[in-house]
């Protein structure tokens, strides 16, 4: 046994332990404990897919020092390797690192509040449910008390000595209680019903809202060393679930002279946390968490007998040629704009620390992004020089096109192949004032302009298509941005019209926009006759065709009818426009109308009156032969 003397002394050296524990070392600087916040959200720059969020967080403390800032209750689409710390004045990051943690109870506000109506209508359902057990227990009693009544009126009944009156009203009483307990029964059946629909509906508004990851925070870890109190600390990061498509409300005066285009952004917003009273900015570019550009390799050639099996591919002819030069260049294309994506693909993955690794953390195996940066990205799409699966991909196809130069035959000298699909104009748009868009399923609409313009308004009739007379609208974008193309809603006044679209129109461009149907206007078109005479050895045939436009308002009416006539495919078919009762009209881009066989004319219908017009068309050929269509543009 241990002498009392050395029981002291070893309670000493235990108690000056803790007390040089509780002394800093001198030159070591101290690091005060975590300090969890949420900060708030500053500005929103919403893209095609994603959106990158910036929040500002105000370091806490009176004093400057070392510290870890956790940033807490980030959004479930975050994407872990693109958060990155900015360090402002007075404040120095040392690293960043991103963990999840898993919480008993939902961090959201929405989600916290279902959950206390769910807890709530369970309360109410298990009060009606203990209500409904002592309806049946009442029930019971009453069965026992009728055994009881019937039994002893029939004993009495025997013996001579039945109270009559006291059995009557036992059996009112019964009855009584029956009735009253059978509707309270069926009221109590109707509430549970109701409270069940109403905790299914709430379960399934959490569901949507939740999407499975209900009770895990999402934080990150920001080690900051604070040079002066009051320091503020950025933090950037992107999230899935974020898109936008442009969108118009087109709004006519119904005088024709004006009108004004709404452009606004259909957003989808389901990234898991609320946007509120923030700077937004919309944008057409794509954010990039790759910085390298893909390498270019040199490219080898040797002699063979012939292409080899799975090897470059060789163009028998310039038809071929276009073709296999187009489709190895949509390949390369696509791999090219996919090579971001699927880093940041990659980097949704990075840098994730959960409570169970708190080693790997500490140590620094799990994520990390040193000083002013961000969670450390994985490298599987690169390996130690920079290369990977995809850059060896973008050379396999720029090595085939380069080899399909060198084995094509003859090429059509100015041949111009097509260019493949662009990923047209990036622009950005910042939206004036302070948005705020809850995280939510549906699309939410802004307004990104509103543009007052002036045009041309005019009707265009073809008859050749249709019998409906439609109103149109010549306009120039007077405006200071650059419009995107997208779907268009058309009002004239107060009325809905009709869908539509616009184009993307650049600043100072003019473009051409529906305004639905002109309804007191009809055209129709008619063979009127064809005449047949045959001259050596070719058929000469002469079309008469009768346009007719009928006006039912009662004010004049300025229409641009348009028909055609066939573009000739091959030298041996004539074709001559030989008299037309009107003259043509005389527009911009006349000349390329006309090469391609669109006709027009500027007409004007009386009130209430019909008018018609006729041209005569000529088509010579050979005899022998039958004119056939051309495969029409689809």
């Amino acid at each position: 046994m241990l002498s009392f003397r050395r029981v002291m002394n070893r309670v000493a050296v235990v108690l000056m332990a803790i007390v040089c524990m509780a002394i800093p070392r001198a030159g070591a600087d101290e690091v005060a404990p975590e300090a969890i916040l949420e900060g708030r959200l500053v500005e929103v720059t919403v893209y095609q897919g994603q959106a990158l969020v910036t929040r500002e967080v105000a370091v806490p403390g009176d004093e400057a020092g070392l510290r870890d800032i956790v940033v807490t209750d980030l959004p479930d689409q975050i994407l872990p390797g693109s958060i990155y710390a900015e360090p402002s004045d007075g404040l120095e990051v040392r690293s960043v690192r991103y963990r999840t943690r898993p919480v008993e109870e939902d961090v959201r506000e929405e989600v916290r509040t279902l959950d206390a109506q769910i807890r709530a209508l369970a309360d109410d359902k298990a009060a009606v449910q203990r209500a409904r057990q002592l309806l049946g227990q009442r029930e019971a009693y009453l069965q026992g008390l009728q055994g009881f009544t019937t039994a002893t009126a029939k004993a009495e009944l025997e013996n001579g000595v039945l109270d009559a009156d006291t059995l009557i009203e036992i059996t009112e009483f019964v009855f009584t209680q029956r009735e009253t307990d059978g509707a309270r029964e069926l009221e109590l059946a109707r509430e549970e019903r109701r409270i069940d629909e109403e905790i299914d509906l709430l379960n399934r508004q959490r569901q949507k809202i939740t999407q499975g990851s209900a009770k895990t925070v999402r934080e990150a870890v920001v080690f900051v060393a604070a040079e002066r109190p009051g320091a503020v600390l950025r933090l950037r990061y992107l999230v899935a679930g974020a898109s936008w498509s442009p969108s118009y409300n087109l709004r006519a005066g119904t005088d024709r002279k004006d009108l004004v285009v709404e452009y606004n952004a259909s957003v989808q917003q389901m990234s898991g946390e609320d946007w509120g009273d923030v700077a937004m900015t919309l944008s057409t570019a794509t954010p990039s968490l790759l910085a390298t550009p893909p390498k270019l390799e040199p490219l080898a050639i040797r002699l063979g007998d012939g292409p080899a099996r799975g090897g470059p591919k060789v163009a028998v002819d310039a038809t071929e040629y276009e073709r296999l030069k187009r489709e190895l260049g949509e390949n390369r294309d696509k791999l090219s704009r996919s090579r971001s994506q699927l880093a940041q693909a990659d980097a949704s993955f990075a840098g994730v620390v959960t409570e169970a690794q708190p080693q790997a953390a500490a140590t620094g195996q799990v994520g990390g992004g040193m000083g002013g940066g961000g969670a450390r990205a994985n490298d599987s799409f690169f390996d130690v020089d920079g290369n990977g699966v995809v850059d060896a991909r973008l050379n396999y196809f720029a090595n085939e096109l380069q080899i399909l130069d060198f084995n094509s035959g003859t090429i059509i000298a100015g041949k111009k192949l097509a260019a493949p699909p662009s990923e047209g104009v990036s622009v950005s748009y910042r939206l004036a004032g302070k948005t705020s868009l809850p995280s939510r399923s549906d699309q939410q609409l802004i307004q990104i302009a509103r543009l007052p313009l002036t045009g041309e308004f005019y009707r265009v009739a073809a008859p050749v298509l249709s019998s409906y007379v439609y109103e149109e609208a010549k306009l120039v974008n007077t405006g200071n941005v650059v419009m995107l193309a997208g779907p268009a809603s058309t009002f004239i006044g107060e009325e809905f019209v009709g869908r539509g679209a616009v184009p993307t129109v650049a600043v100072g461009e003019s473009f051409t926009v529906g305004l639905g149907i002109d309804s007191s206007l009809r055209a129709t078109r008619e063979l009127v006759s064809r005449e047949e005479t045959i001259q050596g050895g070719n058929r000469m045939v002469d079309f008469v065709y009768r346009l007719d436009l009928e006006n039912f308002a009662d004010a004049a009416a300025e229409v641009q009818l348009v028909d055609r006539i066939p573009v000739v495919g091959e030298d041996d078919i004539k074709i001559t426009m030989v008299k037309s009762d009107k003259d043509l009209a005389e527009y911009e881009g006349r000349a390329a109308d006309r090469k391609s066989g669109i006709l027009r004319w500027g007409v004007e219908v009386a009130p209430a009156k019909r008018m018609a017009m006729e041209y005569t068309l000529r088509i010579e050929y050979d005899k022998e032969l039958s004119i056939v269509g051309m495969p029409a543009r689809q």
